[in-house]
């Protein structure tokens, strides 16, 4: 072997070539060929393998803290044909070309003079700011195959006026219909107050779909801009117009906004909206998934399923509400809770009322939306309950047991239409990793139902005391009959004793 070509280092009993060849591109072999070594430098190349990690990384949701953040405002591709997307007023690029609206660009000029003549807005100094960081702003969108919505992302000028006139309605809607305290009543506050108050539902709900929004903070350089505005804090405003929205808020939520610093922490309204309504700690994925068990003739996927009502019923399992004043209450409307001591034959599944209100199916559509994109960062806890709901009514007798158990409150379907809601929104929520709290759950149900002691009680309880009203009678037949005919024998033998 030639000197030009020995290899340099040896590393356990390996030869590793680490020396560039005094021969540029080539290398000699002994069979007395030329092999050229040009793709050496490219393979090699640290620029290359960089590019190539950052692919890995943006292809790898496990990772997202670690690439740069994704858009969070985007167009789902998953919406159900028979669900309309808006109904009063586009926010953002998206919906743009949309007919119909009652709120369109031209009718929202009057809420941005409403700031200027009432909160003291500097236009000029907000739209010079809006202009400063139009880049970053832009970044939270999402590009879109739909011509008119790459049209107002491309455009400058019709970027920062859409920006401009969307977070003025945005304000003033929050103004009007939040907890912004008691103002002056002028003939243009009245006229916008009474606009706006036929179609308050409607845009509360527009508010809360996932492409139909604009960056928080846009709305918060838009308040501070106002120097007549004096507000605690913008998040609590705006939260303020969806306080009569079920799923209610987690108890804790509102202390926490006034008494934590949340500058750009919420990257929407729909994002400030799901926070408000799951539980703080609960229901996360960071970069550990939950790892199912694989799919094998022993077992199958179908054991990660939360049992039927009926089941676990029979498996001796009560059902409950939460207690207002428990420290459940504080894990809101989605969070569940089971409880199994071992010295004890019955397990406690602790639920909070579910009501489907004509507005749900949407609410519900755009929070798995949102979770469907972002769960890694932001978790899975619509996703997580409604997975539980779906597995636990899978046929009309769930639901209706459900009921009984005040589990399915002022609900106005038939226990039919209850079962295909939640198996709807199941479907919705497909492709979604399931955090771990989801699984420790499910193996505590299975560890329960195992015991035969347990499902011996469930048993006593369905065939022998099948409802409340069944434990009351013989509570009442014990009370009436036995108890004094114990009394009766105890003082005869007390008086044959004397």
């Amino acid at each position: 072997m030639s000197a030009t070509s020995e290899l340099s280092t040896r590393n356990d009993g390996h030869l590793i070539d680490i020396a560039p060849s005094p021969t540029t591109g080539i290398n000699q072999s002994g069979g007395g060929g030329e092999i050229h070594t040009e793709w050496l430098r490219e393979l090699t190349s640290a620029s290359r393998s960089t590019a190539v990690l950052n692919d890995l990384i943006g292809r790898t949701p496990t990772l997202w803290y670690l690439g740069e953040r994704a858009p969070t405002i985007l167009r789902p591709r998953s919406r159900r044909a028979d669900l309309k997307a808006l109904h009063a007023v586009a926010i953002g690029p998206y919906h743009r070309g949309d007919r119909g609206l009652a709120f369109d660009d031209e009718a929202k000029l009057p809420f941005l003079r409403y700031l200027q003549d009432q909160c003291g807005l500097d236009v000029e100094q907000y739209v010079a700011a809006l202009g400063a960081a139009r880049g970053c702003f832009r970044d939270e969108f999402a590009d879109d195959a739909d011509a008119v919505a790459a049209d107002w992302l491309r455009d400058e000028d019709k970027f920062v006026k859409m920006l401009l006139l969307d977070s003025s309605f945005v304000l003033v809607f929050s103004l009007m219909f939040g907890k912004a305290g008691r103002s002056e009543v002028t003939r243009e506050r009245f006229i916008l107050y009474t606009a706006l108050a036929q179609y308050a539902d409607e845009i509360k709900l527009d508010l809360l779909v996932l492409e139909n929004q604009i960056p928080f903070a846009v709305v918060k350089l838009l308040a501070a801009s106002c120097r007549g505005l004096k507000l605690r804090s913008v998040e609590e405003l705006v939260l303020g117009c969806f306080d009569g929205i079920c799923p209610t808020r987690a108890r804790g939520k509102a202390e926490l906004l006034l008494r934590e610093t949340t500058d750009a922490r919420f990257h929407h309204i729909l994002h400030l909206f799901h926070w408000s309504r799951v539980p703080e700690n609960k229901y996360r994925l960071l970069s550990v998934q939950l790892k199912f068990r694989e799919a094998t003739e022993e077992s199958d996927q179908s054991e990660w399923l939360m049992p039927c009502a009926r089941e676990l019923h029979r498996a001796a399992v009560w059902f409950r509400k939460p207690s207002l004043d428990g420290a459940e209450r504080h894990g809101g409307d989605l969070n569940m809770e089971f409880r199994s001591a071992a010295a004890s034959p019955m397990a406690v599944m602790t639920i909070p009322s579910f009501h489907i209100l004509a507005y749900t199916a949407a609410l519900l559509h755009s929070m798995l939306a949102f979770e469907k994109h972002f769960h890694w960062a932001h978790g899975a806890c619509v996703t997580v309950h409604l997975r539980r709901m779906e597995g636990l009514i899978r046929c009309p007798q769930d639901a209706a047991l459900l009921r009984r158990r005040w589990i399915l409150g002022s609900v106005k379907c038939t226990d039919e239409e209850v079962v295909d809601f939640f198996r709807d929104m199941a479907a919705e929520a497909a492709g979604v990793r399931m955090p771990e709290e989801y699984g420790e759950m499910i193996r505590a149900v299975a560890r329960h139902r195992t015991r035969r002691a347990r499902r011996w009680c469930g048993d006593l309880i369905l065939h022998f005391l099948p409802s409340p009203w069944v434990s009351v009678s013989l509570a009442a037949v014990v009370a009436l009959i036995i108890v004094p005919a114990m009394l009766q024998t105890i003082y005869t033998i007390l008086g044959y004793q004397k």
